[in-house]
């Protein structure tokens, strides 16, 4: 996740996964238990999200061509 710039909306990057045919960025509120929020992002791997990276925690999870979905992985600030 990009922290570079100061502004509302939040840049997520990652690596290709092997066999996904889309991506979903996901995210909750800092207090939540399950992720509230999905932004499907298709094939690539760089997706904004016009969410604030303030209060919420993002994830990001792989769809495979028949829709199974990946365990979100919780992005690492980028500098």
């Amino acid at each position: 996740m990009q922290t570079k710039n100061l502004d509302n909306d939040s840049t997520l990057t990652w690596e290709p996964s092997a066999g996904a045919a889309a991506y979903e960025v996901v995210w909750r509120a800092t207090n939540a238990a399950d992720w509230e929020f999905v932004q499907t992002v298709g094939s690539g791997t760089r997706a904004t999200v016009k969410v604030s990276k303030d209060n919420v925690i993002f994830g990001v999870r792989a769809v495979d061509a028949v829709g199974h979905r990946s365990l979100p992985v919780v992005p690492e600030p980028e500098r």
